[in-house]
């Protein structure tokens, strides 16, 4: 494909680019058009870096900050208390960028944002090892392209990690199964222990039912039995080991338990998290996480089982990464999105492997029209929702943003000389792209006016003494802890408000209207600074969206300066 992939191969010299857009006196619009979308999506990233954090992505901010204040590696701590609930690997990856660069979203994002090319580069290396280089480009270009990537370079989790680890250890362990060599068998030890330290068992077991999979299916499970995958194993365990030596000073065997089985059983009974289940929640989800390929994966996934059946996959790696995974997530009480980011690798496998067998045949030429509508709607439906969203919902009215739309949507109207395969390709990566930018340069600092923990950390940033700290009542926004140049304590409850309230020394509370009110029935000395509307951003609603009744899914939170008890 020599359209859309122009970003991913390296733009060259700058004389022989242009060479390719004119020869011969004639404008190539096929280059031009690979250049704009290559030069908008790496903006679009470079966007979402000045996005700020918020809820978890918040809170991992904010241990990266303890870790360069402290200098502590190892014992990972957030407001005063040691840390549980997620491995090192991230933190340890982002603080070294907080010493170039001090502490900041950019500073935050950017590391992950790297890491990521190792993702896209080992979806192709994995894709290529079984079908053409066509179908691994095409799966690259949609991982990249999906709304799962887009989305999650923002609002970061561990996930992102853990995919970069998953599909690179898979990629290796595909090239030993296929090769024997033990550089490749070493590799894939290094993936899943880096695995390990993102974010748990999860891991190694997508790696592992991926591999028994494909071996059972074809028939060479005794390959398993080999000294070289040994080493592997002990490179892994080494790895994992240096990721729990924090947990376990910290916690000792409970916090190895809790890393090794409750923290995901846990969220499977919902004894951690969650309390219903919705068995389909990750079908409906991935319509939008994995925009616009996400009715082409279900399509794939659907032949793909069907030539399973007929004895005629090429390879089993992707199907048993998806499956089982999948099954598990489904049923546990615990669900969110980005719980299976770690698929979306093998989905884009699948998606381009279907698409171009589709496209490219004379026999299926019912199949090739059902795909192109397919997407066509799909592509209208994201035209529709940026435009609903920038004139409705959230009005803009910044020249250099609707002059960038009308940039990205003049070559869905030129007639480019291209394969079907390019033309759907190439206006699905427009109208992803355009809604992603929509997105990071308008939307996001739009509802941002509405999450108040950072402008309640600006005025105290900007008022508060030396030596008094702001605290967190009745507010689950951890990132105040990354935006406050002070941050407290976290108070659970009326019990560590009261605590809080007779200290020696004046401090600052952030809370909500119950805690404002326990703070004046307690009698001690305060002074409400200032009070906010806010929007918690970890979940919009059609009412918060509507214009019309946004105002009354705002809630009130307040910033509270506590006097010195003296008693």
């Amino acid at each position: 494909m020599t359209t859309v992939v122009f970003w991913i191969k390296g733009s060259g010299r700058l004389k022989s680019c242009v060479s390719d857009m004119i020869n011969n006196g004639k404008i190539n619009w096929e280059k031009i058009t690979s250049l704009v979308i290559g030069v908008f999506l790496m903006l679009t990233y470079i966007l979402g870096l000045f996005v700020p954090v918020t809820s978890d992505a918040g809170k991992y901010a904010a241990i990266s900050r303890i870790i360069y204040e402290t200098g502590d590696w190892i014992n990972l701590t957030i407001h005063f208390e040691p840390y549980l609930q997620k491995p090192p690997l991230l933190f340890w990856i982002t603080a070294p960028f907080y010493f170039l660069f001090g502490p900041s979203e950019v500073a935050f994002k950017l590391p992950v944002l790297l890491y990521s090319v190792l993702a896209i580069y080992s979806t192709y290396r994995f894709a290529r090892l079984f079908y053409s280089r066509q179908t691994a480009r095409l799966a690259a270009i949609m991982l990249a392209t999906s709304e799962f990537y887009f989305l999650f370079h923002n609002d970061i989790h561990t996930d992102v990690l853990l995919t970069a680890n998953v599909i690179f250890a898979m990629w290796q362990l595909a090239a030993y199964f296929k090769q024997k060599r033990l550089i490749n068998m070493l590799l894939a030890g290094l993936g899943i222990g880096l695995a390990l330290i993102s974010k748990g068992p999860i891991g190694v077991f997508v790696p592992v039912t991926a591999v028994f999979a494909h071996l059972i299916y074809t028939r060479r499970l005794k390959d398993v039995f080999n000294l070289k995958i040994v080493a592997g194993v002990l490179l892994c365990l080494l790895i994992l080991a240096l990721g729990l030596t924090g947990l376990y000073n910290q916690f000792g065997w409970e916090g190895l338990r809790f890393f090794f089985w409750e923290n995901n059983a846990g969220r499977i009974s919902g004894r951690i998290k969650g309390s219903s289940v919705d068995y389909f929640f990750y079908f409906h989800t991935a319509l939008y996480i994995f925009l616009p390929w996400g009715i082409l994966f279900f399509l794939s996934w659907f032949f793909e089982i069907k030539s399973l059946l007929k004895k005629k996959s090429i390879e089993l790696y992707s199907l048993g990464a998806i499956v089982p995974y999948w099954i598990v997530i489904s049923v546990a009480q615990a669900q969110s999105p980005h719980y299976f980011m770690v698929l979306s690798p093998f989905m884009a496998v699948l998606s381009a492997k279907w698409l171009v067998f589709f496209l490219q045949s004379e026999r299926h030429r019912g199949m090739k029209k059902a795909l192109s509508v397919i997407q066509y709607i799909t592509i209208v439906f994201m035209w529709v929702l940026i435009l609903g969203l920038c004139l409705y919902a959230f009005p803009s009215k910044s020249f250099l943003f609707w002059g960038g739309l009308i940039v990205l949507m003049v070559p869905m109207l030129l007639p480019l000389p291209q394969t079907q395969i390019n033309r759907i390709m190439l206006r699905s990566v427009i109208a992803i792209v355009a809604l992603s930018f929509s997105i990071n340069a308008h939307l996001f600092p739009a509802v941002f006016k509405y999450q108040s923990v950072i402008p309640a950390c600006n005025t105290f940033n900007n008022r508060a003494k030396e030596g008094e700290m702001l605290n967190s009542y009745l507010s689950q926004h951890r990132e105040l802890f990354f935006y406050a140049k002070t941050p407290g304590y976290f108070l659970y409850d009326s019990a560590d408000l009261k605590k809080c309230l007779t200290r020696q020394k004046s401090t600052w509370i952030y809370t909500n209207d119950e805690g404002l009110q326990q703070i004046a029935e307690s009698g001690a000395g305060f002074e409400l600074v200032e009070s906010f509307k806010h929007r918690s951003l970890s979940g919009f609603t059609p009412g918060f969206i509507n214009p019309a009744t946004r105002h009354s899914r705002l809630k009130n939170m307040h910033l509270v300066h506590i006097f010195p008890a003296f008693n």
